[in-house]
């Protein structure tokens, strides 16, 4: 019996298939894929070849896999800047970081909304010269058809600055998001105080759609919190995430600690106890990773000294090509398409690809502007990144096997 996978596309199919038996279906699908990856008709052999191996258990993963392997479907990426490196170029890898033989990145980063409740002394959110706004929902729907079109895969709605829970069609965003079989998860990052606007049954029902959430915690005391985000709102933040930790479940929300100060584990592991008292769930379920290093944003004057006990990270000079424009693109509030998901927080820097409501996400990704982003070492390191401390060279991907399958998972989003 063959057993059908998301990669089946059967939603394609099944007009064609209805009256068929398995053997037929079997046929079909490998037609399909042949056509859809290599662009032509299977030869006899190879079409004989596949069936027979459905027959004996494989799934529509694992031909499709063996397609993409195959020495023809390199070829048809081999022309992208981007096969040129040892760290992604591998039979394994091929298939999360192309679509139909194109490049494509690993997930999706859409910025619903760059407003924020917060101003953190770590975060350019004021220096942001763009127009402050929620995501036009045509547009919204828009990237997520786009995005269906290069495969789907997975989608944060972590704004690049601003808060997603003021977004005012959150819960909109999320149902279209879910009614796409092919958006494989999402998640986002919040700071969790604005969860007062929002009823137990609104939380609840987002809590539905959401996969994970990661809330970011701006200090341990109400001190901190208020030189961190130089608002005085700790009280409304620790109500605000017993709630929302109750609410969504512990599996379903991750905690990431912002420091300013240096914290022994019994002053961390007393916070957690406090929260966990107001969540309702044991204190073990609980952790807490943190930081209190910070990247400069490609803006900030680290020479100037953070509060307390926090740090800039040191000065770099980036020559290695950047690997996280591979982790996720970056569209923003206004439509905007950005090649980075980490830093360019302005959308006015030469790593912008272009406008949404302009171009297709698959039209801006096979631009000569991508090939040549993707191109340090022959067309120069584009200045935003020279000095960039986000940077992670991507020869660090080598081992970073999850990166591929779970990227969100693995860096955060």
């Amino acid at each position: 019996m063959f057993r059908r996978s998301r990669f089946a596309e059967p939603q394609m199919l099944s007009p064609l298939i209805s009256d068929a038996d398995d053997n037929g279906y079997a046929a079909l699908l490998v037609q399909y894929l042949y056509r859809d990856l290599l662009k032509r008709e299977p030869d006899p052999d190879a079409l004989a070849a596949c069936v027979a191996w459905i027959e004996r258990g494989a799934t529509a993963d694992e031909i499709r896999d063996e397609i993409i392997a195959s020495p023809e479907y390199r070829e048809r990426v081999a022309g992208h800047p981007i096969a040129k490196f040892p760290a992604l170029y591998q039979p394994e890898r091929i298939s999360y970081f192309t679509h139909r033989g194109r490049f494509r990145p690993l997930a999706l980063s859409i910025e619903t909304v760059n407003i924020c409740n917060n101003d953190c002394v770590i975060c350019p959110y004021s220096i942001q010269t763009r127009k402050r706004q929620g995501m036009e929902m045509a547009v919204f729907a828009k990237v997520v058809a786009d995005y269906v079109a290069l495969g789907g895969g997975p989608v944060t709605l972590t704004p690049m600055v601003g808060e997603v829970l003021l977004d005012k069609q959150l819960l909109e965003r999320l149902k279209l998001l879910r009614a796409m079989p092919s958006i494989s998860r999402v998640s986002a990052i919040t700071n969790a105080t604005m969860a007062y606007l929002y009823t137990d049954e609104e939380l609840a029902e987002l809590a539905t759609y959401f996969d994970r959430i990661t809330v970011s915690v701006y200090g341990l005391d109400a001190e901190e919190f208020q030189l961190m985000t130089r608002k005085d709102q700790y009280d409304q933040f620790m109500e605000s995430l017993g709630r929302l930790i109750r609410i969504f479940g512990v599996g379903k929300v991750a905690l990431g600690a912002r420091h300013l100060r240096k914290r022994p584990s019994e002053e961390v592991e007393a916070w957690l106890t406090e929260v966990s008292q107001r969540a309702g769930v044991e204190a073990g379920q609980l952790t807490l990773p943190g930081t209190k290093v910070y990247a400069n944003w490609t803006v900030f004057d680290t020479s100037k000294p953070l509060p307390l006990d926090a740090e800039w990270m040191p000065a770099q000079q980036n020559t290695e090509q950047c690997a996280l424009p591979l982790i996720s693109l970056q569209v923003l509030s206004s439509g905007k398409v950005s090649f980075c998901g980490c830093a360019d927080f302005d959308g006015k820097t030469e790593l912008v690809l272009g406008d949404i409501r302009e171009a297709s996400l698959s039209e801006l990704l096979g631009s000569e502007r991508v090939r040549a982003l993707w191109d340090w070492r022959g067309c120069g390191v584009p200045e935003p990144c020279k000095g960039c401390s986000f940077h992670m060279p991507i020869s660090k991907l080598d081992d970073l096997h999850s990166a591929f399958s779970d990227p969100l998972g693995t860096f955060g989003g």
